[in-house]
């Protein structure tokens, strides 16, 4: 089963594989932030400290948000339009 970890709370949860990051991280514990649940304002961006390979690849209107906000897709992602597929991911809210 899938696990989330969201830093710096340092609080985790299984949860099942498939789940969106942001209810992944509440599923923790920790209330995430966000504004559009669309992937258009980039107010849930959060770090992804480690297990990028886990979770859905970013899309086109992702990308193009996380350029808007001067933010690496190789190390951050929108939590609201992505999914933990497997394994471990680890989260650090940066708002």
């Amino acid at each position: 089963m899938p696990k989330i970890t969201i830093l710096p709370a340092n609080v985790s949860a299984e949860v099942e594989a498939g789940e969106n990051l942001i209810e992944a991280g509440e599923q923790a514990g920790v209330e995430m932030e966000a504004g559009c649940f669309n992937c258009s304002c980039g107010t849930c961006v959060c770090e992804v400290v480690s297990g990028m390979e886990n979770i859905t690849e970013p899309t086109p209107e992702e990308l193009d948000v996380l350029d808007a906000w001067n933010r690496d897709p190789e190390k951050y992602r929108l939590t609201c339009c992505n999914k933990i597929l497997r394994g471990e991911v680890v989260l650090r809210q940066i708002h």
